[in-house]
């Protein structure tokens, strides 16, 4: 398990709240490693699961982005 002020379980908490998170939101949040926090998460037996969305960004261009989310199911439920 992790830490309890950790960037891990901070993720992990709004996760399992049943909410999403995408890398944009998790730096806004102080969070810039969010990937390898990703991945640690994983690691530890959480099944997240990652689905690309349209965004328009702020010059107007239509890009992708990742938007994470906790799959129930995993080695912890």
């Amino acid at each position: 398990m992790f830490k309890p002020n950790s960037q891990n379980s901070e993720i992990l908490a709004i996760l399992a709240a049943g909410n999403s998170l995408t890398h944009h939101e998790a730096a806004q949040m102080g969070i810039m490693g969010f990937t390898a926090r990703i991945q640690e998460i994983r690691a530890a037996g959480y099944n997240i699961a990652c689905v690309m969305e349209a965004h328009t960004n702020k010059h107007g261009k239509t890009i992708k982005r990742g938007r994470y989310s906790l799959i129930k199911g995993g080695s912890h439920e």
